[in-house]
């Protein structure tokens, strides 16, 4: 994922960083008025400006990559000076810009392969972020403090950083109960984990915000199954339910395929056959349902009938993703959407903004 500044912060942001001849330690005053400068172009909406400048004044700031990491925490406490500095006596909302800021800088900073960069302008944006709902309180506030924490962990999202993702999830939810994205990624990492009661737990809160969604209905009715030491009538029915027109196709593969699947244990190939026979008019060429009636008819020794099925399964279908494959892949929806719905709403904030940096001069956060 890139910043959305377009080229316009590409050019400043190259014309910074040629501008530098040499990365160096700087002093703490030096760090403490580079940054509010970077915060004075941000107050009067040079956005662009200010991200480019940021960057810039970073890079150096901590100089070699390879060893950037001895430097960061230090770096972080006088940026927290300043910011502290500011806020004396001003509302809150100046907070909500400068999160904005160091949140695209994470992005920018992938970009440009700068890792210990990126964790730091991640880490204060997330912390800012419960700062500012925490201080301003309202709504909105909360609102944005989640966004921006679930926008950092469905980057994150990934089965090598479940961890790391479904931390920000959770402290995403805790601002913000009603973030379907945070607590749909809750429920996915318990789900992954094996922590099957937890993920029933996440995915009833998810229902409340979506009732409507056929994925959380599946993925709930699966986990129930896990939970189950036998099937209730009720997980039956949910599985049969998602099985109707409606509902998306893979969706409608996997309650057939787990509908087959609890008929076969339980002893009734005679059921199980009729439901997949259906499930194949209704999705034909589907590669399980097919290999699952195949199964069937092989150990009845009807190998004729499982050449046909096996043999009707689409070409396409060996290479594109299965339902199964799609259901175990969790992919955070309605990232940019929300992204786009929080961008605005910073003009209290950089009134506040510029009114702490009058008020504020750069040594009352000491030298």
């Amino acid at each position: 994922m890139v910043t959305k500044h377009g080229s316009a912060f590409l050019v400043i942001l190259a014309f910074a960083i040629s501008s530098v001849v040499e990365a160096g330690r700087l002093r703490p005053l030096d760090i403490k008025t580079q940054y509010r400068e970077i915060l004075g172009d941000l107050a009067v909406g040079r956005t662009e400006e200010a991200l480019a400048s940021l960057i810039e004044f970073e890079t150096v700031a901590v100089g070699d990559p390879s060893d950037a990491w001895r430097y960061i925490e230090g770096f972080w406490k006088l940026k927290l000076h300043v910011i502290r500095d500011l806020l004396e006596g001003q509302s809150p909302e100046l907070l909500r810009p400068i999160v904005l800021l160091h949140h695209n800088a994470y992005f920018e900073y992938l970009r440009l392969e700068r890792r210990y960069l990126a964790g730091h302008s991640r880490t204060m944006a997330a912390e800012m972020a419960e700062i500012y709902a925490e201080r301003v309180g309202t709504r909105e506030a909360k609102l944005f403090s989640g966004w921006i924490l679930t926008s950092f962990g469905a980057h994150l999202w990934a089965p090598s950083a479940v961890r790391e993702s479904s931390n920000l999830f959770y402290r995403a939810y805790l601002v913000d109960p009603g973030n379907e994205i945070a607590v749909i990624g809750l429920a996915a990492a318990y789900e992954k984990s094996g922590e099957y009661a937890k993920a029933i737990e996440y995915l009833s809160r998810a229902l409340l915000i979506d009732p409507g969604s056929a994925e959380l209905r599946l993925r709930l009715a699966l986990c129930q199954l896990r939970m189950e030491r036998e099937t209730s009538r009720h997980t039956v029915s949910q599985l049969t339910a998602l099985t109707g027109e409606g509902n998306p196709a893979w969706i409608r593969s996997i309650a057939y395929q787990e509908s087959a699947r609890l008929q076969i244990e339980a002893g009734r190939e005679d059921l199980a056959e009729p439901t997949l026979r259906e499930a194949l008019e209704i999705l034909p060429g589907d590669q399980q349902l097919s290999l699952q009636l195949a199964t069937i008819l092989d150990r009845q020794r009807r190998r004729s009938e499982a050449t046909v099925v096996l043999a009707a399964i689409a070409i396409d279908e060996w290479e594109r993703d299965s339902p199964r494959e799609r259901y175990d892949i969790w992919e955070p929806s309605g990232v940019e959407k929300a992204r786009a719905r929080h961008l605005g709403g910073t003009e209290e904030g950089l009134v506040a903004l510029e009114a702490g940096l009058t008020a504020a001069p750069v040594e009352a956060g000491g030298r």
